[in-house]
C-alpha cells in the first residue's frame, strides 16, 4: 500500500495498530468500507509477535467496524498456499470464495494484482461474514 492509501484508512478509521507492552508496534491492519463488506487490503504482524493472538485480534477489530458500518461481511485477497495466509485466515472464519462468488470488485482486485506481477494461480479472495 501507498502511504496515501495509509493515510486514506487513517482517515477513515479503518486502520488498527497492535503494540507490546513497551509500546512498540508489533502489527496492523489497514482496510476500506466498500459498499458491500470492510476490505481489508494489508495486515503485518512482527515475525516476533506471531502465534500470540495479535493477528487474530486485528481481525476482530475489523469485524466489529464493518458490523457498526452495517456492512455484511469482511474480504480480502491473499496467497492460497501460504500457511500464515489462507490457512490463517480460515482459522479464523474466512472462506476462499469460488470464481462465481467473486463479483466485479473482487474479481478486478485480483486482475490487478495479477497484473501487478503476483502469482494469478496463487491468489484467491476470502470472506467472512459479519455476526
Amino acid at each position: 500500500m501507498s502511504a496515501e492509501a495509509h493515510a486514506a484508512a487513517v482517515m477513515a478509521g479503518a486502520l488498527w495498530v497492535a503494540e507490546d507492552d513497551r509500546g512498540a508496534l508489533v502489527g496492523f491492519l489497514a482496510a476500506e468500507g466498500v459498499p458491500d463488506a470492510l476490505h481489508i487490503w494489508e495486515m503485518a504482524v512482527r515475525i516476533d509477535a506471531q502465534g500470540q493472538g495479535v493477528g487474530g485480534r486485528l481481525l476482530a477489530a475489523a469485524a466489529d467496524h464493518a458490523g457498526r458500518l452495517g456492512l455484511p461481511a469482511v474480504t480480502l485477497t491473499t496467497f492460497r498456499d501460504a500457511p500464515w495466509n489462507a490457512p490463517f485466515y480460515a482459522r479464523h472464519g474466512f472462506r476462499i470464495l469460488e470464481a462465481d462468488e467473486l463479483g466485479h470488485r473482487l474479481e478486478a482486485v485480483l486482475s490487478q494484482e495479477a497484473a501487478a506481477g503476483l502469482p494469478a494461480d496463487r491468489r484467491c479472495a476470502m470472506a467472512m461474514p459479519v455476526r
